[in-house]
């Protein structure tokens, strides 16, 4: 061995030896975290009751809507807030299961995004609700986007495990032609590693550890988060929607296609949700899907509708004939699995004071909406929680 080969020697044992001590340290760690899990799957000292549960929800998180651009239809400005939840509403009791617990689920036109809190059609219907009984909290879990696979994985991985006494959902619009999981519906599961937060609550379905940290970090990071939002909402000008009219062929094509190819997977996922909402006790309310355009909507500004362009290769009556084949699906599942269907898109005023676009509500559009369905709810809540209700008498449901 000449002394050139001695430091080579040397440096080989060195990294050897770091290369040990590393994968000591690292065999450590994990079975440090390995014992830590199994320790919090048998005994939760922390006693925390949020897991992730698959929901990447903007917990706290407060924003400020400017509407700067539009016809004037919507606020200036909105604060649009969330609740430890993640969704929009009161916090929940804490002695939830003795409460009439309702939450509504959809997509855009549950959430109100352009809406103040106090604003949408969840809130004004809570309000009313509250006249007539007792214990009431209501909250709003619609996201923007959502479809009823995106409701599927709420249902799934939360809302059984929160367990509220109703779950009203609205559904349709974000269901035509869909085959399956949009990029809004896949947001809510899965591992995210967007942030700290977001890869935690995707772990912690998993890992107990994962929840204990995501829980810590909650409590000892900053709960709100003020995010100024300069939101251009498209309030429509219906007058300068440009003429379109689809020949009588190609609406008898388009009406095949959807009744051949989505209209009996929606369905069975509407029988998937109304399935698990009653294995959990939960009970479900169908809410049909109202729009501007269609039938009777001469009130949109004097503006015909049916021979404008308002969806892809679409005019409103067809548009309209369309949605309408999935709102006769949720009203037939409704007949047939004997849940109460609010049939909005026949009772809903086609009146453009209540929609700044073709089919989102201003104020006066979502309180209007919480009046009609508050007119059918409210009978069969005092029927099915007689415990709750404090009105003078039994009413009696809305006739359409």
């Amino acid at each position: 061995m000449t002394l050139k080969e001695v430091p080579q020697i040397t440096m080989r044992a060195k990294l050897h030896n770091v290369g040990k001590n590393v994968l000591v340290l690292l065999m450590s760690l994990v079975l440090v975290l390995g014992l830590c899990e199994l320790i919090l799957r048998i005994y939760n000292p922390l006693g925390f009751r949020i897991k992730g549960d698959k929901i990447i929800l903007p917990i706290n998180k407060k924003e400020i809507i400017h509407h700067e651009h539009g016809l004037g239809k919507l606020d200036k400005v909105v604060v649009h807030q969330r609740n430890s939840l993640g969704f929009r509403g009161p916090e929940p009791p804490a002695d939830f299961p003795r409460n009439l617990t309702i939450v509504t689920v959809g997509g855009s036109t549950t959430e109100c995004f352009d809406l103040a809190g106090d604003k949408t059609w969840s809130h004004a219907l809570g309000v009313k609700l509250q006249r007539d009984f007792q214990r009431l909290w209501l909250n709003n879990a619609g996201l923007s986007g959502n479809s009823t696979f995106g409701h599927h994985i709420l249902m799934k991985d939360y809302l059984v495990k929160l367990k509220p006494k109703v779950v009203i959902f609205l559904v349709g619009i974000n269901d035509l032609g869909v085959r399956g999981e949009r990029e809004f519906d896949q947001r809510i599961h899965g591992v995210n590693f967007r942030s700290l937060e977001r890869f935690l609550a995707s772990a912690a379905v998993r890992s107990e550890l994962a929840a204990a940290a995501l829980n810590l970090y909650r409590y000892y990071f900053p709960k709100s988060v003020m995010i100024n939002n300069q939101n251009d909402p498209q309030e429509i000008d219906f007058e300068k929607l440009p003429y379109f009219e689809v020949s009588d062929t190609a609406r008898a094509a388009m009406i095949k296609d959807h009744q051949d190819h989505y209209l009996r997977p929606y369905k069975a996922r509407l029988e998937k949700l109304i399935t698990i909402c009653r294995e959990h006790n939960i009970l479900p309310v169908l809410l049909t899907q109202p729009v501007l355009y269609g039938e009777g909507a001469a009130e949109a500004g004097g503006v015909d509708l049916g021979h404008r362009f308002v969806a892809q290769d679409m005019d409103g009556a067809t548009a309209w004939q369309v949605l309408e084949l999935y709102n006769g699906v949720t009203r037939e599942v409704g007949r047939e699995r004997g849940v109460l269907v609010i049939d909005l898109a026949r009772e809903m005023p086609k009146n453009s004071a209540y929609y700044f676009d073709l089919m989102h509500y201003t104020n006066a559009g979502a309180a209007r909406l919480a009046d009609i369905i508050a007119a059918h709810l409210g009978p069969v809540l005092a029927q099915k929680f007689p415990a709750y209700y404090q009105g003078r008498a039994t009413p009696t449901p809305a006739t359409p």
